[in-house]
């Protein structure tokens, strides 16, 4: 993130001690508070960082166990609900009075919790390629995707260094890519290579049994009770052949939040947020146009 100059970058101390990451590119209000996926650092906000931050703030944070904050040790909590009430240290941290929150997958679970939590502090809620809950139940919308999650969850804790190792073997093997593309996980016509392998080395940081026991966490949250109860716009950015959320989730959010607009990216896969990050940024600025008018 060279081309951006970042304004400051600290830490957060939460109550129970864990030290939270924060950068704040760029100044400006109302900020943008991004969150994001499971297992993803704050690489994949690059080009909307990018975009945005000579116009107003963009604080880009990552939750426990991830990128520079606190290493998470076995047994150490951390679930959806968590990653809302650290993202409120952030935001207090950074001085954020208000904002609008920003989630890509996992993040948009996070922001709805966070707007649950002090619905106050957010002006809209912007969802990248996210649904509002149980996300293990409808990947690509196999009729046994949770027994399927369930079955690598259970792995991954009853054998965790060979769990580990296999994992990041895979993920570090010169064809992930390749596979990534033919499996359609990824658009490898409009993906960089170099985004993608940010991830993998990112996941490998991580260790993978931390990962599905977050993946676990994440799979047992829901917001639908709470969709209704939204009161501040909100922007649903659905991928055409996105895996891991399919579009149906974000059009389902839409019908279900009161003052909810989809935008629909062609071709995009779960990593849409850096294979069309012009179309996402120019949604974007057409939705902040339209809450601050």
């Amino acid at each position: 993130m060279s081309t951006t100059q970042i304004t400051r970058q600290a830490f957060a101390r939460t109550d129970d001690g864990a030290q939270l990451f924060f950068r704040v590119l760029g100044q400006g209000e109302p900020a943008l508070v991004c969150n994001n996926g499971l297992g993803v650092s704050t690489f994949f906000w690059e080009y909307l960082a990018r975009h945005f931050a000579p116009e107003r703030a963009v604080v880009l944070w990552d939750y426990r166990g991830h990128g520079r904050s606190s290493v998470l040790e076995p047994g150490d909590p951390l679930d959806v609900g968590l990653c809302a009430r650290d993202l409120g240290t952030v935001m207090e941290a950074a001085g954020i009075k208000k904002a609008v929150l920003l989630g890509h997958s996992m993040g948009c679970q996070v922001a709805l919790e966070r707007y649950r939590q002090a619905p106050e502090s957010i002006a809209g809620i912007v969802s990248i390629l996210g649904t509002y809950g149980h996300p293990l139940d409808t990947f690509s919308d196999l009729p046994f995707s949770r027994q399927l999650f369930d079955v690598i969850i259970q792995l991954s804790e009853s054998f965790p260094r060979t769990f580990d190792t296999t994992s990041k073997l895979l993920v570090s093997a010169p064809f992930s890519f390749e596979a990534g593309r033919l499996l359609k996980w990824v658009d490898g016509s409009r993906i960089a290579k170099h985004d993608l392998m940010q991830y993998m080395r990112h996941l490998v940081d991580i260790g993978f049994p931390r990962f599905f026991a977050l993946a676990r966490e994440m799979g047992e949250h829901t917001a639908a009770d709470l969709l209704s109860e939204v009161r501040v716009p909100m922007l649903v950015v659905a991928g055409e052949f996105d895996a891991f959320t399919p579009a149906h989730l974000s059009e389902e959010m839409v019908q279900r939040i009161p003052d909810a607009q989809l935008v629909w990216l062609e071709g995009a896969s779960h990593a849409g947020i850096v294979e069309q990050p012009e179309q996402i940024n120019q949604s974007l600025a057409e939705f902040l146009e339209r809450i601050e008018s």
